[in-house]
Parts: C-alpha cells; sequence; structure tokens
C-alpha cells in the first residue's frame, strides 16, 4: 500500500470514534493538534465526530458530560497536553463520580528534538514535559494509555470506548504524542471490541429481595439517580406504587420521579431511614449521611445496581445486608416481576401524608420568598412555572424538591464530587443535543465564576444555544458558610457579624459580563419581579433562538436539605 492510501493516526483516531458511535468531540487545541486540525481540514470533517471548540477545558468536558445526559451517548473531549489536561481534570472527578463515560484525549509533548515530523519547536515543549502526565488524572478514569505507534490507534479508540461504555460507565484517557500522530497507518475498520451486554441479577437474589420487601411493615427505597431512557423511574413508580413503598430521592443528580408522585416523601433520609425495617439502595453512592441518619440496628439494606458496593470509593461503611450487582434496569425489572403487587391501603394513606406534608413545605419556603429579596424555592417555584417540558442543571441553585418537573430526566445536579463551574458547561452540552427544548441553568453566583463564564458564552453563541441563564448572587459562598455553622454552630464564625472567607463582594455586575457576549441579559433586584422577567426570558428564547442570562439577587441560604 503506498503512502497516497494511508491515513495519520490523527485521522484513524477520529475515524475510529465516529466508528464507535461517538459523534461529538468537545476540544480546545493547542500546537500538540496539528495533525488533528489537518485531518479535519483533508477530511472536511466527513466520517470523523463533530467539532465543537470552547475556549476552556473545564467547558470541553462539561459540554461532554452534558451531552451524555442528555443522549445516553458517550462523546469525546480533547484538551491540550499537561496544562490544559489540568484543566480538564476538575471535570474528569466530576464524571467520574457520576459515572459518566467521556473519551478524554490530551495532546502530550512531543518526545524527540528535531528528528521526525511532529518533533519539537517551541520552548514550552521543553517545559510542559512531565515524566507521568497520566498521573493527573489517573484515579478519575477507569483506563489509560499513550499512542505509540500509529497502526493500534484505532483499536486503542475502540478498546476506550469498550471500556467507558462497560458498567460501572465512566471517563477513559488516552494521551497523544505529536510524532506518532503524524505517523500514516491504514484506514481503520469496525470496532474490534464492544462493550458487554448488560448485567442481570442473579435470580435467586432478587427472589430473596422481593421476599423481604414483600414481608416488610416499613420499606422504604433510595434512589438518586436514572438512566437516559428514564426506564429506572418507570420501574421505582411502579414497584412503590403496586407496594405501597416509600421512595426518598437524596443527594440527586439526574432525577428519578416526577414531582407529585403520591410516593416520593423527599430527601430528608434522616425522617424515614430510622424508622424503615426494610431498605432498598437504587445505584445510589451516597445513600445518607451516617453522622445524622442511620438504619434501624435490624433492618435489612438490599444495594441493587452495576456495583453495589462502589468499589471505587475508599471509604464507604453503608451497613449491606445484600448486594445485587446488576445493570438497574434489568435488576428493577426482574424485582417488579418478583413482587407480589398487595397494596396496602393504611400504609399507602400514611406514605402519601408524608408527600403531602413534604410538598407543604416546599410551598411555604417559596411564598416566604415572594417578596422583597428572592429566596431559592421562590426561583426554584418561578423556574417551574415557565418549565413546561424543558430541562434544569442546578449547582447551588437549589436541590430538586424545590422544583416541579413532570417526569425523569429533567433536572439534574451537580455530582458529588463537586467541582464548581460544571452546570452551566453541562447545560450546553443538553441544548446541544436537544436544539429545541427549554433548558434552564439556575447557578449560584461563585459556581457561575468557576464555570469560565466568558467562555461558555461565547461556545452558546457560536453554536447558536439558547440557554437560559438564572444567577443566584448573594454575594456570598454560603457553601462554606453553611458548613462552618453546621462544624461550629455556637463558634466565633456564628458569632460574627459575617463568616470569613465566605462573602464574595464587590459582586460583578454579571449582566454586563453576559452582555459583553451577546447575551441578552437583565438584573432582577426584588422577588415580585421575578415571573415577568422568566416569561419575558423563556419568550426570547423561543421566539429569538438566543441565550438569556438574568442576575437574580436573593437572600442567604438556610441549607439545601
Amino acid at each position: 500500500m503506498s503512502d497516497r492510501d494511508r491515513i495519520s493516526a490523527a485521522e484513524a483516531i477520529l475515524r475510529a470514534l465516529r466508528l464507535n458511535d461517538v459523534d461529538h468531540l468537545f476540544i480546545n487545541p493547542g500546537s500538540d493538534f496539528a495533525p488533528v486540525i489537518e485531518a479535519y481540514a483533508g477530511t472536511g470533517g466527513q466520517g470523523i465526530p463533530h467539532a465543537i471548540v470552547a475556549a476552556h477545558e473545564n467547558v470541553v468536558v462539561g459540554m461532554a458530560h452534558g451531552y451524555h445526559l442528555a443522549t445516553g451517548r458517550m462523546a469525546a473531549a480533547a484538551v491540550h497536553v499537561n496544562v490544559g489536561l489540568a484543566n480538564a481534570a476538575m471535570g474528569l472527578l466530576n464524571a467520574h463520580a457520576d459515572d459518566v463515560p467521556i473519551f478524554m484525549l490530551s495532546g502530550r509533548n512531543p518526545l524527540t528534538e528535531g528528528q521526525r515530523l511532529g518533533s519539537r519547536q517551541t520552548p514550552i515543549q521543553y517545559g510542559q514535559e512531565m515524566f507521568d502526565q497520566t498521573g493527573m488524572v489517573r484515579e478519575a478514569v477507569k483506563w489509560d494509555y499513550e499512542l505509540r505507534y500509529a497502526e493500534n490507534a484505532a483499536d486503542l479508540v475502540s478498546r476506550g470506548c469498550a471500556i467507558a461504555c462497560t458498567e460501572p460507565q465512566g471517563a477513559v484517557y488516552l494521551s497523544l504524542p505529536r510524532e506518532p500522530l503524524c505517523e500514516l497507518t491504514e484506514m481503520p475498520g469496525p470496532p474490534v471490541q464492544v462493550a458487554p451486554a448488560r448485567t442481570h441479577p442473579d435470580p435467586d437474589a432478587i427472589a430473596t429481595a422481593a421476599r423481604k420487601l414483600a414481608a416488610a411493615d416499613n420499606p422504604l427505597i433510595i434512589c438518586s439517580r436514572g438512566d437516559a431512557a428514564g426506564d429506572v423511574g418507570d420501574l421505582v413508580q411502579a414497584i412503590a406504587t403496586e407496594n405501597a413503598i416509600a421512595v426518598s430521592e437524596v443527594f440527586v443528580t439526574r432525577n428519578v420521579l416526577p414531582t407529585d408522585f403520591v410516593n416520593s416523601v423527599g430527601g430528608n433520609i434522616a425522617a424515614h431511614l430510622p424508622d424503615a425495617d426494610v431498605v432498598l439502595v437504587v445505584d445510589a453512592s451516597v445513600a445518607w449521611i451516617a453522622g445524622s441518619a442511620s438504619p434501624a440496628p435490624d433492618a435489612e439494606v438490599i444495594h441493587l445496581g452495576p456495583d453495589p458496593l462502589f468499589a471505587r470509593m475508599p471509604v464507604r461503611g453503608y451497613r449491606t445486608t445484600q448486594a445485587i450487582p446488576c445493570n438497574a434496569v434489568a435488576g428493577l425489572t426482574a424485582l417488579h416481576a418478583a413482587l407480589p403487587g398487595k397494596l396496602n391501603p393504611a400504609r399507602q394513606a400514611g406514605i402519601a401524608a408524608r408527600h403531602d406534608a413534604f410538598r407543604a413545605r416546599i410551598a411555604a419556603k417559596a411564598e416566604a420568598g415572594r417578596s422583597g429579596l428572592a429566596n431559592k424555592p421562590w426561583v426554584a417555584s418561578c423556574v417551574s412555572d415557565i418549565l413546561d417540558d424543558g430541562t434544569v442543571f442546578s449547582e447551588r441553585g437549589g436541590p430538586l424538591p424545590l422544583f416541579h418537573v413532570d417526569g425523569p430526566n429533567q433536572w439534574f445536579g451537580n455530582t458529588q464530587a463537586g467541582g464548581l463551574g460544571w452546570a452551566l458547561p453541562a447545560a450546553l452540552g443538553c441544548q446541544l443535543a436537544d436544539r429545541d427544548r427549554l433548558t434552564v441553568c439556575v447557578i449560584g453566583d461563585g459556581s457561575y465564576m468557576f464555570a469560565n463564564p466568558v467562555a461558555c458564552h461565547q461556545v452558546a453563541a457560536a453554536q447558536d444555544l439558547p440557554v437560559l441563564m438564572v444567577v443566584l448572587n448573594n454575594g456570598g459562598y454560603d457553601a462554606v458558610r453553611l458548613s462552618t455553622l453546621e462544624v461550629y454552630p455556637e463558634g466565633e464564625a456564628a458569632r460574627a457579624n459575617h463568616v470569613p472567607m465566605a462573602p464574595l463582594t464587590p459582586s460583578p455586575e454579571f449582566a454586563r459580563i453576559a452582555a459583553a457576549a451577546g447575551c441578552r441579559a437583565e438584573t432582577v433586584e426584588k422577588a415580585e419581579d421575578l415571573p415577568a422577567a422568566l416569561a419575558r426570558a423563556r419568550d426570547y428564547v423561543r421566539d429569538e433562538r438566543q441565550q438569556v442570562l438574568l442576575d437574580v439577587r436573593i437572600g442567604p441560604d438556610d441549607g439545601e436539605k
């Protein structure tokens, strides 16, 4: 085969990604990506992933994360050598905490000093060299490798994709020195590896779990995330409804239930866990906080999911009397079939009463913030009023119970990794996946600054992504303030006029930052003005297909429990 019939390893990687069903590459390029850029120029983008360029690495990884949440599909993300990978690390930690598959690529400093195509050309290519570049992200990925020879580039992509999509899913990482990227290889063929079929539970284990739940006096289901198709939500609802079981959505990252589901008793797990005699934990990495809630000493606690023990967590000491490893949908399907479906009217009435009391408390909180300085419950209530079948991304914007959603996967919250600046890029990735669906990002002022907002607004404008952004501006790190007061409720910080290190003052004029990038922007000073402002923003997004930012002044937070 002549060189005219061969392609660069860079092109082979791109073609292999597309052959492995990766259709988007979110990228912040650098000098190491010259062969990648040449491949895009040479192919005209045909047969390779669609490239979305963003001006910060955290935005790149966050968009890939949000794209997966909206579609269930894996995207690729690419950044510049070690410095770009350092910026991307926080996004990878977020993806790792919520088992989100991303094919992470980064350049690797050229290895040679002039002897090969792609060798070093600039001083930074000496300063950026590391002994172990991958070490920065190895704990946040399932698999990592470095491209060494052009001829196995496509097979490495296939293996990485298969591992990323094997449950529990997660990111993988391939580093790309420039010289092998420039080398020639053959056109890739079909993938050499695919992810395994979803795992099914042991039938005896399901039968045992069903007997325990059926015999329980006060059973409880705990969940915190669903699947992209919404099947987990449908099955949890069916199991709970047919068997009179209360459901607590805790520390939610991807909502499972509609707000009005009558068996949903809210996320205050300390109010429900101690009285439950059988607990079913459905793929929830953080099911309760041991310092404030624990199961009863004789309670059965069943954990079901792809990795019911969450082996990636060094410390997770939850009681586990039964662990059922399986795909969550497959496990719940089997459990649903095994349960008798005998409704207990008295127990169901008690669950419904708990649901009504829970929703009444939320409504009262919102009512308290409807005039003067807004609070988070009021903002969430107003956002819910314009949402219809849209999607909310919330980061310090209030927990799921404050919002009203009609089904699964309408509300996404930041992961337990807590890497700030996640929600806005993730909302952009979601909007890219479904351009016609209203996407609202409700984000705290600190999180907005962490999101690299100029880069976010730029890519929103470049890609015509009409996200509606609601920045909750209280001029401070309320998460820092609240955590300090929780540890030292009677301490010096509690008695001070201001908790040290919590204020973010003077506060920037966020509306002006957004307007500079061509975003329609408005400042809302009073709670009573918010409904009309949100209605104007929604109409502008719908009619003009442009991004909108509302800078909403709110009071101090009272916590997100």
